[in-house]
């Protein structure tokens, strides 16, 4: 077999499952919005979207949303999010320096 053959197999399986794994799925979710907007925009946007405020990222463009209704994600990505992921994602995020 020709080793590029089964290395572009190998990263396409990576990302097929890094994908599957980053969709949000349940009530949380990770909210990305555009990094150069204004800390009040992430709020417009969950707001927007008919969510809730959960908690903030560690930078002010990512946060936690909640939202019992379905179809939020997508709510989230009209109302102007660039990302909406796993909320698992955000354990990395949600760390602080201890500085």
């Amino acid at each position: 077999m020709n080793r590029v053959v089964v290395a572009a197999h190998f990263c396409l399986f990576l990302t097929l499952l890094i994908v599957v794994w980053a969709l949000p799925s349940g009530r949380f979710v990770l909210v990305v919005t555009d990094p150069s907007a204004p800390p009040a925009h992430m709020l417009s946007v969950i707001g927007g979207a008919g969510g809730a405020f959960v908690g903030p990222g560690r930078l002010p463009w990512m946060a936690i949303a909640y939202s019992d209704a379905e179809g939020f994600p997508t709510r989230l990505m009209q109302s102007g999010a660039l990302l909406v992921l796993n909320h698992s994602l955000a354990a990395g995020c949600l760390q602080r320096d201890l500085k």
